[in-house]
């Protein structure tokens, strides 16, 4: 027969390090599950300020669910089990996540890209939360033993949960994530948070608890099982900066980051799709004598290979090393320049250079880092330059208004910092989205396209034809980006939310792999 549950005052000494132990772990797990609840949204719905707000939201609402709804659960039941059950259940709602997580991505795709993040969000993350937030009132229930230490108590569990999210939000971004698939990740927390709550069973009844201990034997199995290979995807790898994914469709091969389209290639010759790619030849144009080029950005190394079949050397900079290693093995890159792995603005503050040529081409998902875009950038960009080089920026953006002043403000920084700018759309618009080139110089941009029957050099006079000459009223609109205010996430918000919807349109499958 089994003895009853302990009830505070008669808990067993060990039980108070258990609890605050269990809070630790238990934070920790909260922020894993709120940096790998963004990386298992955003290959669908992009890591834009919308995955983001959606995932934090999520986490800050159903802590406080958890908080409230636990609170007065701890009155009526304040017993060790009940803090037992609720880690169980929680380890039980994430184990679950990653069987849910295509079904509810498919089903949240009617609400839209804003509301179905939110929505996705919260139905993967929201029960495993809600359980976590709920495990501090009741900690602070059984380890008070009255009103003279109820704040003493309630602040070391506060403490001790804020101490284990440190650790969880370190050890996500700097170890699991860019070394584990997140089912791994999911699996492991589901584990450790199932082992707590069959520990405190076993505390609280004084049985062995064979139930859970076989939930726990279970997800063990799941964590050693091998990964499925992708269904629609050659390769797909998990990296500090996004999930890369590498596709085939017809005669074209796609590279992925984040879940959007960063790159085109044709699988036969190995050169790019984008007609953005064979604009920004017009820099040899510019500049004919140019030598040395500076490409920030590599991405499948479409943009440096086009380069260097004109004669150029191109050095590039990357901050993901899992990109320049899918482009070397899928996409054929080999570099005759070096390749550099870091942050491209850190990196151009080194004084490397000078270079004839520099090529601003870096996105991460939808958006470019703010921080490449400011005044500042592009003043360290002009003392990496040759006296008369031209610097080269690819943006994709809404060139129509009201949704246009992501490109007007990137414009008016680049003039504030050049004396010669000049911007045209370099691609057929899409959804209302186009690829905008701006090219700027302390010398004079006028030429015409390069001398050459290639297709490189009908794209560039097409390209000439549609040049944009915004007026001084255009941009009053339109802040200068610097240091201080570089608000080019939230400019480009519109476009990210409709790329974004292209992207669900057409290739939904892909991104769910």
């Amino acid at each position: 027969m089994k003895k009853p549950p302990l009830k505070p005052g008669q808990q067993p000494p060990y039980t108070t390090p258990y609890l605050l132990g269990s809070l630790f772990l238990s934070g920790a797990s909260c922020l894993v599950l709120e940096l790998a609840g963004a990386r298992l949204i955003s290959p669908f719905y992009g890591s834009s300020i919308y995955t983001w707000s959606a995932m934090i939201t999520v986490t800050m609402v159903a802590l406080a669910l958890g908080y409230a709804w636990c609170g007065r659960q701890a009155d009526r039941q304040p017993y060790l089990l009940l803090f037992a059950r609720m880690l169980t259940a929680a380890g039980l709602t994430v184990a679950a996540v990653p069987w849910l997580r295509a079904p509810i991505l498919r089903a949240s795709l009617p609400f839209g890209v804003q509301a179905g993040a939110l929505a996705s969000a919260a139905a993967l993350m929201g029960p495993a939360l809600v359980l976590l937030g709920a495990l501090g009132p009741v900690a602070v229930r059984l380890t008070a033993t009255g009103a003279f230490d109820t704040g003493r108590r309630s602040g070391d569990a506060w403490a001790i949960s804020t101490a284990g999210s440190v650790l969880g939000a370190v050890l996500t971004g700097f170890v699991l994530i860019p070394h584990l698939p997140i089912s791994k990740i999911l699996f492991g927390i589901a584990l450790i948070l199932m082992l707590l709550g069959a520990l405190g069973s076993w505390l609280s009844l004084r049985a062995v608890p064979l139930g859970q201990l076989s939930a726990c034997a279970a997800c063990v199995g799941l964590m050693l099982m091998p990964e499925p290979k992708p269904r629609h995807s050659l390769s797909v790898r998990e990296s500090a900066y996004g999930r890369i994914s590498v596709m085939d469709l017809g005669d074209k091969r796609y590279l992925l980051v984040g879940g959007t389209s960063q790159s085109v290639m044709e699988k036969e010759g190995g050169e790019s799709e984008s007609q953005y790619i064979r604009g920004l030849e017009w820099t040899r144009a510019l500049r004919p004598k140019a030598k040395r080029a500076l490409v920030v950005g590599l991405g499948a190394g479409l943009l440096p290979k086009a380069l260097e079949r004109r004669g150029l050397t191109v050095d590039a900079f990357e901050i993901d090393p899992a990109i320049a290693e899918t482009a070397y093995k899928d996409f054929g890159y080999e570099p005759k320049g070096k390749v550099v792995i870091g942050d491209g603005r850190a990196l151009l503050e080194t004084g490397r250079g000078p270079w004839d040529l520099v090529f601003l081409d870096a996105f991460g998902a939808e958006s470019p880092p703010a921080h490449l875009f400011t005044t500042e950038a592009f003043e360290r960009v002009r003392a990496s330059l040759t006296t008369d080089g031209v610097f080269a920026i690819n943006l994709v953006c809404a060139v129509a208004p009201p949704d246009d002043l992501a490109w007007r403000s990137v414009y008016r920084t680049l003039a504030a910092t050049f004396p010669h700018a000049r911007v045209f759309v370099a691609s057929e618009p899409n959804e209302g989205l186009s690829n905008i080139l701006m090219f700027a110089s302390a010398g004079p941009l006028e030429a015409a396209p390069p001398a050459s029957p290639e297709r490189s050099s009908k794209e560039v006079a097409l390209m000439l034809s549609r040049e944009l000459r915004p007026v001084d009223h255009d941009l009053a609109a339109a802040p200068v980006l610097t240091d201080d205010f570089a608000p080019l996430d939230a400019l480009l918000a519109p476009t990210a939310r409709r790329w974004r919807t292209l992207l669900q349109r057409s290739m939904s499958e892909v991104l769910l792999d």
